[in-house]
């Protein structure tokens, strides 16, 4: 171990500058020129000329502080000038692992043919654990590059203050497979060259993806050429990407990326709807006599009772325990029939459980591939736990369920199609359609009667259920009902009518289109739909 101190100037070199593990090497700073090195400002400058690499990092806790890193081009027409350098820095875990790298406050300058800074791994290798600070990139091919090949790791790597400007050819940052390369962050950085050839940001591969808080980015000649600054290849989910985004789009399945919601006019971002697709998800009326659920099926291989409500989890969810009957292997509980939802590609789902024996349930499901794959198994606490995956499933085979091999209590299962937190407790309606399994309870209200005629207003957003107010006189006729543009309910709006008193008609007729005149008994009903205009249907009517 130990620090090298580079003193201010040029330092130029025809072979790449090999860093090993514990070393530090601390130059003075690139001097004082955002835009351009200046070579009389006091900084430090790496000046490579060859084909290769400038910088190679190949060892543990190595580190490359406060310097510059230059494609060197001098004297114009020389064979500096006409040779392109592979990159600027390299961490090169090659059949090794390189953990704890830093690198912090370097100019990496002119790379046109090649990549500012690698991270690699292969054959075997890993680079991890990295600490990357107040990184300058301008003018390179592609600005980073971390990859891995498919025995290999890329993972945990941070950086901070990263900036990535000028002219760069291909990509700003290209993170990519096959091997494992995720969960990399990037906090407060900036890309912003004006176009790029792929993306400013490009990901791909099914083990890689990057974690990028709070950048900006901005691409003033993309939107000419119609091309996204962000690229998520189909092969690669759990991406999440914040901050402020110009000019043109991001280009990625957002259902398999709900972490991706970058600020702007251009594009906008997507939560999976949460709604749960388990409509019976409270456990309501089962069936002792016949053992049945609505909307589970319940297999041979276990006992169900319903507890009471003071062990309910959630307001208005059973919890139902299952005796385990040991027999004909695990008790596989399912729903009968899942609503598909082809857009989808991942699936979030679980249940709460509690039991007092290690491995009793696990989730389980039909992964892309075909194969069962479950989730982690309950600890055997006593207590709540909830026992859940979120993962890709096959399309053309789905197959969800929990499986138990003891006695357990089960309440608020949850399925939500797309890859976000589960939403136990939930039983939503939804717009696109829903089923009841507990009580809907409708609105009930008065309806008064006009000052004069037959002519009845009933309260609009109320209620559907309305009591008829006679006022002591029963012995009248409605001809018409909400017949007034601002009265009118919806089309498809279901209302029935209550008349506590006998005596009363309504009148068949063209804006009352009933199976024939009504007349009220105590304690009566009339249940009409609206048509969408000032008339209305009978449905039903008990007289």
């Amino acid at each position: 171990g130990g620090t090298v101190i580079l003193p201010k100037g040029i330092f130029k070199t025809t072979s790449p500058l090999r860093i090993p593990g514990g070393i530090t090497l601390k130059g003075q700073g690139y001097g004082s020129s955002p835009l351009a090195i200046k070579f009389d400002a006091g900084g430090s400058t790496i000046a490579y000329c060859g084909p290769e690499y400038a910088v190679i990092i190949d060892g543990h806790s190595a580190s490359l502080q406060s310097v510059a890193v230059y494609d060197w081009r001098y004297p114009i027409g020389s064979d500096c000038d006409n040779v392109e350098a592979a990159g600027g820095v390299l961490v090169n875990a090659d059949g090794k692992g390189i953990e704890s790298v830093t690198i912090s406050n370097i100019f990496i300058y002119w790379f046109m043919g090649g990549t500012a800074l690698t991270i690699r791994a292969t054959n075997e290798g890993g680079a991890c654990f990295g600490n990357y600070q107040n990184i300058k990139i301008r003018h390179a091919d592609v600005g980073i590059l971390i990859e891995a090949d498919d025995t290999s790791i890329t993972n945990s790597n941070t950086f901070f203050d990263v900036t990535i400007w000028g002219g760069i050819n291909v990509a700003g940052l290209i993170a990519r497979g096959p091997g494992k390369n995720n969960m990399n962050n990037f906090y407060g950085s900036v890309i912003e060259p004006s176009e790029t050839e792929l993306a400013h940001i490009y990901v791909e591969g099914s083990g890689t993806n990057v974690r990028i808080h709070d950048i900006r980015l901005e691409g003033t000649k993309m939107f000419a050429r119609k091309k996204p600054l962000v690229i998520i290849d189909n092969s690669s989910y759990g991406n999440v990407i914040t901050g402020m985004l110009g000019h043109t789009h991001v280009q990625a399945d957002f259902n398999r990326n709900p972490g991706i919601d970058l600020m702007s006019a251009k594009s906008v971002g997507l939560d999976p709807a949460p709604v749960n697709q388990y409509w019976n998800a409270a456990f309501k009326g089962w069936d002792a006599v016949n053992k049945e659920m609505p909307g589970w099926k319940i297999p041979e291989n276990g006992a169900l009772t319903v507890l009471d409500s003071s062990e309910n989890l959630y307001a208005d969810h059973n919890v139902i325990h299952v005796d385990y009957l040991n027999y004909g292997g695990a008790f596989k509980l399912e729903l009968e029939k899942l609503p598909e939802s082809p857009g989808h590609s991942m699936a979030t789902f679980g249940i709460y459980a509690r039991s007092n024996v290690p491995g009793t349930i696990v989730a389980a499901m039909r992964y892309e591939s075909g194969s069962i794959i479950s989730s982690a198994q309950h600890s055997g606490s006593g207590k709540w736990e909830f026992i859940g995956m979120s993962a890709k499933y096959s399309k053309s085979a789905p197959y969800f369920y929990f499986s138990i091999t003891n006695d357990v209590d089960l309440t608020a299962p949850s399925f939500v199609y797309g890859m976000t937190p589960a939403i136990p407790g939930a039983s939503l309606m939804s717009s696109s359609g829903a089923k009841m399994s507990g009580t809907l309870s409708m609105g009930m209200t008065t309806a008064p009667p006009p000052a004069s005629g037959d002519r009845w207003i009933l309260p609009l957003n109320e209620g559907n259920i309305f009591i008829m107010d006679m006022e002591g006189n029963p012995n009248r006729t409605i001809r018409r009902i909400s017949y007034r543009a601002a009265d009118r309910f919806p089309r498809g709006t279901v209302v029935t009518l209550l008349f506590p008193e006998a005596g009363t008609i309504v009148a068949n007729q063209s804006y009352l289109k009933l199976i024939g005149n009504f007349e009220s008994t105590a304690g009566s009903s009339l249940t009409l739909v609206a048509n969408g205009g000032s008339s209305w249907t009978e449905i039903s009517r008990n007289a």
